[in-house]
Order: structure tokens, then sequence, then C-alpha cells
């Protein structure tokens, strides 16, 4: 059984789909971060954008690194550390906050649980 020639809608769609150049991409995140790092802090609606563009382009250039082959090992890595970089400050933003949350949770509820435990030893 013979199948049809891609039409060319699924040609394009499989270009646009596709991951882009390495070194494009890679381009493309740095300039997406550089941009929401230079606006102002008042500049709420272009800060989002530029937040968004930058997960895009970030999976897009993981996707690149793991699908494309025979790129020079220089490319790559400038992608991998870009990529590594970006999660290492995620990561330790997130372990930040969670122990800034830790920190205040205690500073509330341990003088509320001395309290408590004084107020049971006085009553009883």
């Amino acid at each position: 059984m013979r199948t049809a020639p891609p039409s060319a809608d699924d040609a394009l769609l499989a270009r646009l789909q596709a991951p882009p150049d390495l070194r494009e991409g890679t381009d493309a995140l740095a300039y997406w971060r550089g941009r929401r790092q230079r606006l102002p802090w008042y500049r709420i609606a272009a800060r989002r954008e530029a937040a968004r563009m930058s997960v895009a382009w970030e999976q897009r250039v993981r996707a690149a690194l793991v699908r494309q082959r025979g790129l020079p090992t220089e490319a790559r890595l400038r992608a991998a550390r870009l990529v590594a970089g970006i999660w290492l400050r995620r990561s330790l933003r997130r372990v930040t906050l969670a122990l800034a949350g830790t920190a205040m949770v205690l500073l509330v509820l341990a003088p509320a649980l001395l309290l408590l435990d004084v107020l049971v030893h006085v009553l009883s």
C-alpha cells in the first residue's frame, strides 16, 4: 500500500514543530533572558512576556540538544551551560524560598508553642 506524499502544509508543520538550530535557539534564549533582566520592574507585561519566551526557548534548546547530531562541541557546551545555569538559578530560588518559609514558620510558631507549654504547666 502506498502512502500519499506529505502535503506542503504537513511539511510546513513539521518544520515549524522541529527544534530550532542550536545556535539560533541559544541566541534567542540569551536574548529573552537578558531582556527580562534589563526591563524595569514597572514593565510588568513586558517582563511576563520575556519570562514566558525564555521558558519556551529553554524547552526548544533542550530539544535541540537532544535531537541534533553533528554539532560542534563548542555550540553544545554553550547551550548546555546556558540551560544548566537557568536550572541552577531556578533551583536555588526555590530552596531559598523554602528555607525562608521554614524560618518564618519557626519564628511564628516557636513563641506560640513556648507560651502554650508555659500555660499548660501553670494551669496543671
